[in-house]
């Protein structure tokens, strides 16, 4: 009877005591960044990123060495992309757990299921993001409001080749003119 009890009391609790556990793992990934150039007259940006946080809240950089010399002071700067995030809603599963108790942020993120939002800022913009992971894939919307431009757009992570692929598919507007809007796309391998 008590095995039975305590069967039971996992299977109504399991998810919320792997919650907890969730929580109080520290995470802290860093890789390389390529943007490929758009055509051949044109060049490639480098560089890295980090995502690190505690459960549910993160921080994140992006940070593409000399690309300063190249953008405008309005769109990038050496001090790069920052935000912060954090995760609403997450389905935490054995495999969640033991990927990122064993270093692997990239396995325990494409396989975990959730949803969350964050804010972002770069030189003269500000953003927010929603996102979610479903099925290894994660999607999301962005809007950036800039000085002179401002974004709006999708986006989608998800593992090719053994590296992700984040592409995003947006419009690019006058401030506040979004009537004259044009389409473009990026693709960027992390």
């Amino acid at each position: 009877m008590a095995a039975l009890i305590i069967i039971s009391g996992f299977i109504a609790y399991g998810y919320d005591l792997e919650g907890v556990l969730f929580d109080m793992i520290p995470y802290n990934y860093t890789s390389n960044i390529w943007i490929p150039p758009k055509s051949t007259s044109s060049g490639s940006l480098a560089g890295y990123y980090n995502i690190y946080g505690q459960g549910r809240d993160f921080t994140f950089f992006i940070k593409l060495p000399g690309a300063e010399k190249a953008e405008s002071p309005l769109d990038y700067t050496k001090e790069g992309l920052n935000g912060v995030g954090k995760i609403d809603n997450i389905v935490i599963t054995f495999n969640t757990i033991q990927a990122l108790l064993s270093g692997d942020f990239r396995k325990a993120m494409v396989e975990t299921r959730f949803s969350g939002n964050l804010n972002m800022s770069c030189a003269a913009w500000t953003g927010i993001s929603a996102f979610s992971s479903e099925n290894g894939k994660i999607n999301g919307t962005f809007k950036l409001d800039g000085a002179i431009t401002d974004w709006d757009g999708t986006f989608k992570i998800m593992n090719e080749n053994n590296r992700l692929l984040l592409r995003m598919d947006y419009v690019h507007y006058p401030n506040g003119q979004k009537d004259k809007a044009q389409p473009a796309y990026d693709i960027i391998y992390m």
